[in-house]
């Protein structure tokens, strides 16, 4: 196994891969705290996965959250011993806002417009809205995830790719929208290594992922 150096990235199967339903796990979330403090995932059932802080959580389709079963399997995880060398004070942000301000001339040699980016935001939400539906109004957590290049999004997801969990770490989800209307900080790291997992087994032979 290579070891973890901050901020590398463990990838495990591909976005493309669980868009095109395959959702045959082999990583457990016992396994995740040997590649990583903080990531975000899917298990098999179709649940969310969120790591923060060495700590995972299952968040089920109606936006539950669970500490996570330690043998569920994961078809598709990100995951990285997460250490931010970059930390932005902001009056408030939005989910347009965050995808401009990582790749602005503004922040100057922290600008990341062809790294993967893990970064993570602990605040009060005005307003979080989910993949799986539903917008919640009001509510303070934790949003962890990674800005994806454009040349990445087959592979590791959509430019904002980050979930959430609610501070008394009952409720979550995938993010699509948000709004903070108050001062916090942006934490953010520039990755350095990528290493990608490929699932075993013949099923994994038959997902069609090329456009070809």
């Amino acid at each position: 196994m290579v070891g973890s150096i901050p901020n590398d990235i463990f990838q495990f199967s591909t976005h493309a891969a669980l868009a095109a339903h395959f959702n045959t796990g082999q990583p457990r979330t016992a396994d995740l705290t040997s590649h990583g403090t903080d990531g975000i995932g899917v298990y098999e059932d179709g649940h969310l996965m969120i790591l923060l802080g060495q700590q995972a959580y299952a968040i089920r389709q109606d936006g539950t959250a669970v500490s996570a079963p330690q043998n569920a399997r994961l078809p598709f995880a990100m995951v990285t011993t997460y250490q931010p060398t970059y930390r932005v004070q902001l009056p408030g942000l939005s989910f347009e806002g965050l995808e401009d301000l990582i790749g602005s001339e503004e922040l100057g040699p922290a600008k990341a417009v062809n790294t993967l980016t893990p970064f993570k935001i602990y605040a009060a939400f005005a307003s979080v809205s989910f993949e799986e539906g539903g917008q919640w109004k009001g509510r303070s957590g934790t949003m962890f995830g990674f800005v994806v290049p454009k040349w990445m999004r087959e592979m590791s997801g959509p430019r904002i790719h980050a979930h959430f969990l609610d501070e008394d770490e009952t409720k979550g989800g995938k993010l699509t929208d948000f709004e903070i209307e108050e001062a916090f900080t942006l934490t953010f790291a520039k990755c350095g290594r990528f290493h990608l997992g490929f699932p075993q087994g013949p099923e994994w032979e038959d997902v069609k992922l090329s456009r070809d």
